[in-house]
């Protein structure tokens, strides 16, 4: 690489820190979308554990007011059920009873249960005697065994040996209604014989809406499964059957015989379309913004911060401070993988003057020039630094192989940088720069020896005859007379 010209090789230095510095000026900026995309996060696992919690109120909430239409429905039926198991033992007492005393009883229970729509007895499954009688004719010499619609739960009455809810089911004459049906034994000559059953007949609609069933299905959309109390496997009779799907809210009704299953959902769905989209999300969302945003402009201040730290206020070049810790970095980065780099230190040759003639206001903006220069003749991996008043460094990560003779080029280059005029109060001054070179490893491996033999090179290139550039270890003689125009002594 001898006699190279140092500004031909390749500007991308994998070391650059200007690559560092892209990173680190775009760092807030990445930060603060980590901190945003974390709040959208956030606030919509937020929002989903808000739509959850939601739900589960709607559910439990569902489930009281279906757990309370239950428990009417359930009283009424027991307690219109415990009056006729009332008159199925005073019938088995008295192995029989007048029409004059089953007319008096009847219309004693309809009138405390106006739910109770007629009370029937029917000797042999054939319902031979119904309180009231009017508007009941028809349902005289029904067959509970033989009928289509009722043998089913009167069989299971039989089977059970109790009672068994029947229905719900059209009437013969007329209107829908459940059935509570009771086989009775009656001991004749002390074997006890089945006499029959005694059954009594419940308004299906005016049970359920006294029950509450009514208000429920106006917001929710309810299904019944069970009929004759055949449980969840039994048919439907009211509403229609629910998929899995839809999630709905389950309720067993226990009645006399077995139980109905109630479903249910509310009519427009658990939750709104778009619930999610509500005014706490849209909080948390901006909540997120703002504190990314505030992120970002507290990492930028103190980047600019560290950087007005860490920067020569008039020149903006890296200052002092900085120097020294890049310095820092390529000794350690040296010792630790052999890398090589260099450290020109400058001092300017006839600013006093400039300073005494023009002022400290020319003088600064002469500063400002030549700082300009010298950032615009090294390479992106370079650094140039202001250490204070006209004194600047250089430092220079060298390749394998780069020589002395690439060195003195640069330096040269630099001065010539530094040579050109600069305009300054109407007037064109030209000032020089004296350069010493101190090398890592070859003359020091540590900050203060590295430096010191840099500035003390530069004290003999100021006061030597070497053109103005020395290097902290010298070089041999036959070479520093080739570059003095001097020839060898010897």
């Amino acid at each position: 690489m001898s006699g190279s010209d140092p500004f031909v090789q390749a500007a991308a230095d994998p070391a650059s820190t200007s690559g560092r510095g892209g990173w680190r000026q775009g760092r807030p900026v990445l930060v603060g979308l980590l901190v945003l995309v974390s709040g959208i996060y956030l606030s919509l696992e937020s929002a989903s554990l808000d739509r959850r919690r939601e739900l589960s109120e709607r559910k439990s909430l569902v489930q009281r007011e279906l757990s309370d239409f239950r428990a009417r429905l359930e009283t009424d039926v027991y307690a219109s059920t415990a009056l006729v198991r009332g008159l199925a033992v005073q019938l088995m007492l008295a192995e029989g009873i007048s029409d004059h005393d089953f007319d008096a009883i009847a219309a004693e229970l309809l009138r405390q249960q106006p739910q109770i729509l007629n009370l029937s007895l029917a000797p042999g499954f054939v319902i031979r005697r119904i309180h009231p009688l009017e508007g009941n004719e028809a349902a005289l010499g029904l067959d509970l065994l033989q009928d289509p619609v009722q043998s089913a739960a009167m069989r299971r009455a039989i089977s059970q040996d109790d009672a068994v809810l029947a229905g719900p089911f059209e009437l013969v004459q007329g209107g829908r209604a459940l059935a509570v049906r009771i086989p009775l034994w009656l001991d004749r000559e002390g074997v006890p014989r089945l006499w029959g059953a005694v059954s009594m007949v419940l308004d299906y609609d005016a049970m359920l809406e006294r029950a509450g069933l009514r208000r429920l299905e106006k917001e929710l959309d309810i299904a019944i499964v069970g009929r004759d109390a055949a449980g969840p496997g039994g048919e439907l009779f009211r509403g229609r059957r629910h998929d899995a799907s839809v999630d709905a809210v389950r309720m067993p009704v226990f009645l006399p015989g077995g139980s109905w299953l109630i479903t249910a959902v509310p009519r427009e769905g658990w939750l709104p379309r778009g619930a999610w989209l509500n005014a706490r999300l849209g909080f948390r969302l901006l909540v997120s913004l703002l504190a990314a945003l505030a992120i970002t402009r507290i990492l930028r201040d103190r980047q600019r911060i560290r950087r007005l730290a860490e920067r020569d206020a008039l020149t903006d070049l890296p200052n002092r401070r900085h120097a020294l810790r890049r310095l820092s970095r390529l000794i350690v980065r040296g010792r630790r993988g052999g890398e090589r780099f260099a450290l020109f230190s400058f001092d300017l040759d006839g600013f006093k003057p400039v300073n005494d003639t023009h002022g400290h206001a020319a003088g600064d903006r002469l500063l400002t020039e030549i700082a300009q220069r010298l950032g615009d003749s090294v390479r992106p991996g370079d650094l140039v630094a202001r250490m204070g008043g006209d004194e600047f460094v250089v430092l220079v990560p060298l390749e394998p192989g780069t020589d002395d003779d690439w060195l003195r080029a640069m330096a040269r280059r630099l001065q010539a940088a530094v040579g050109r005029p600069v305009a300054v109060d109407e007037e064109w001054v030209v000032v020089g720069a004296s350069i010493g070179i101190a090398r890592f490893p070859e003359d020091g491996d540590d900050v203060e020896t590295l430096l010191r033999k840099a500035d003390e090179a530069m004290y003999r290139a100021k006061s030597g005859g070497s053109q103005g550039v020395e290097f902290a270890t010298p070089l041999p003689l036959g070479r520093r007379a080739q570059d003095t125009g001097q020839t060898d002594p010897r």
